[in-house]
């Protein structure tokens, strides 16, 4: 897979826990215990995540599964650095043996193994949705939770860019989710979007005894427009944290989901 076209199918890793990332920590926090609970981030990336987790619930206790292997070599190497500087000290770091190179689809953990699985934007990347929401329950031990993000069909903004004339473009498309699905995978046939009924349909398809924590939709934290326009866009940013609340909330950007294994 070239760059480009890795790019565009795996989509783009945070590089930094930012300001948005923490508002979506402190809303899972609401109803997650993460105190001593073993944790996998799945699609870690390069790793934002990781070390917040470990801060809540312990640093040999939090796991990685990513994909795209070369970002597991530079993750390992970073986070071995980083673990030999602190020598005998306190570590700061995940465990570089907790980091894996596997599929969504395919998840080198045993059976009831974590108390927590969480993705961040990642299940709308993977080749086989169904499959790996089925993973994620595997691993999870009976009570555990699974915790993600994912993106809304009804927020009017293709975030992943689009191909066209067999080039992709990166960018926000605008109406693209709204189009009929013939459309939408024309331009869009790397990544999904989710109607709410279909991902709550592919949720109980992929386990037989489930039940609902909290599944709602969240609008962006707009960090990016409070940074460049001042007090509009604080503006902007206070307007959809109140619309969050209202029920105007189903056309977030993402679909906010926690699901008990029972």
């Amino acid at each position: 897979m070239s760059e480009h076209t890795k790019f565009a199918h795996l989509g783009k890793p945070g590089t930094a826990f930012t300001a948005g990332f923490q508002r979506r920590l402190d809303l899972i926090k609401k109803y997650v215990d993460f105190s001593n609970k073993k944790v996998l981030d799945m699609g870690c990336g390069e790793g934002v995540w990781l070390e917040e987790f470990a801060k809540l619930s312990g640093f040999d206790n939090v796991y990685g599964s990513e994909y795209d292997n070369d970002q597991v070599v530079k993750l390992k190497e970073d986070l071995g650095k980083r673990k030999r500087e602190n020598g005998d000290r306190q570590p700061s770091v995940v465990n570089p043996k907790n980091i894996v190179n596997c599929p969504g689809e395919n998840l080198v953990f045993e059976d009831d193994f974590f108390d927590i699985v969480f993705h961040n934007e990642v299940l709308e990347h993977v080749q086989v949705d169904l499959k790996t929401l089925q993973e994620c329950f595997r691993v999870l031990k009976k009570g555990g939770l699974m915790v993600f993000f994912t993106p809304n069909r009804l927020w009017p903004f293709e975030q992943h860019g689009m191909f066209l004339g067999g080039k992709y473009y990166w960018g926000n498309i605008p109406l693209l989710p709204w189009m009929p699905n013939i459309i939408y995978k024309k331009f869009a046939p790397h990544v999904r979007s989710y109607w709410g009924s279909e991902l709550k349909n592919m949720i109980k398809k992929s386990t037989s005894n489930s039940e609902f924590v909290k599944y709602t939709q969240i609008f962006p934290g707009f960090d990016g427009a409070v940074r460049r326009l001042g007090l509009v866009g604080k503006l902007i940013q206070k307007t959809f944290l109140f619309l969050e609340k209202t029920p105007l909330h189903i056309f977030g950007i993402s679909h906010f989901v926690i699901v008990r294994k029972l």
